[in-house]
């Protein structure tokens, strides 16, 4: 191919298609437990509401609820991508061995979003909310008798399970009333897979019981009825590890904020006056992000972080 801004110009249209097959490949479960939220300034600020709970019944002047002097500050980060191709390639006709890199490109810039929403959860047990307590607490209180303990240390297990959901089933806010909070996903990591679908998939479970006296007893063996099968779906994210998480996703605030500030694009250095093509011989080609992500509201999500 004849290398002229024609030409150049035409090659990119056809990478910027690739890229953006690219882009809508990435898998969006993330979506699933994340609310999406556009930036328009390098750090963004979130009020709070000092109380939570809901509609009252209406006796004489309103409540009103306050916006709270705590907010939350997150700052937009960048992120980049960038690949090389050879100016020899292209000039041979070859440019149609980078489509695969190309493609790769925009999968992996629409996958950072991912990315920010588990690195937020992960970090949830250190990082500080506006109360500057940790996220995952089990000491937090809305007002001054509703504890929000979502910090347990137990691997994934049945009854781990049923301890989280109990707790978050039983969330109270400003004034005592229950925050109706509806634990529908189990966020666990590839090593939990098994367990999650144990206790979520299967309609009966094992149980297991010794009788008899010292020296003269027997396992008895049997399955009973799971009443926690069905109660939540299964997220499986691979950059878990032994942590799990039970999120309550039924609200449009979801447990994880993402900051979009600006969203990947290809962009491309293929002048003949361009550097790297004076110097390297090279075309360079690349997607750049900015945004962040951070953990909403507490009563929202249960995290378990064992030793």
């Amino acid at each position: 191919m004849d290398i002229n801004r024609a030409n150049m110009a035409e090659l990119f249209r056809g990478y910027n298609k690739i890229f953006s097959r690219g882009l809508e490949s990435a898998p969006s479960e993330y979506r699933k437990f994340c609310t999406e939220v556009k930036s328009s300034t390098a750090v963004e600020v979130y009020p709070f509401l000092e109380q939570f709970g809901g509609m009252r019944e209406w006796i004489g002047d309103r409540q009103i609820k306050h916006v709270s002097s705590q907010k939350h500050t997150v700052a937009n980060r960048d992120f980049e991508d960038t690949v090389a191709v050879s100016r020899n390639d292209i000039e041979d006709d070859k440019y149609n061995l980078y489509g695969t890199l190309i493609e790769q490109l925009g999968f992996s810039a629409n996958e950072i979003w991912a990315e920010l929403a588990i690195e937020a959860l992960q970090g949830g047990d250190a990082s500080l909310w506006i109360d500057e307590l940790s996220f995952f607490n089990a000491t937090r209180k809305y007002g001054e008798d509703s504890t929000i303990d979502n910090l347990g240390s137990a691997a994934l297990s049945m009854s781990a399970y049923a301890s989280a959901r109990a707790k978050m089933l039983a969330y109270k806010g400003h004034g005592g009333k229950t925050l109706r909070v509806r634990p529908g996903l189990l966020i666990v990591g590839p090593s939990n897979e098994g367990k999650a679908h144990d206790i979520l998939k299967s309609s009966r479970k094992l149980t297991a019981e010794v009788v008899g006296a010292a020296g003269n007893t027997q396992t008895i063996t049997g399955a009973i009825e799971n009443g926690y099968a069905g109660t939540a779906e299964i997220l499986i994210e691979p950059d878990l590890g032994s942590e799990w998480f039970l999120a309550d996703v039924s609200r449009p605030l979801k447990p994880v904020v993402v900051q979009k500030r600006r969203e990947a694009k290809l962009t491309r250095m293929d002048s003949e006056t361009d550097e790297n093509v004076f110097k390297s011989k090279e075309f360079i080609y690349g997607a750049d992000a900015r945004g962040g992500a951070f953990l909403s509201m507490p009563h929202l999500i249960y995290g378990s972080f064992p030793a």
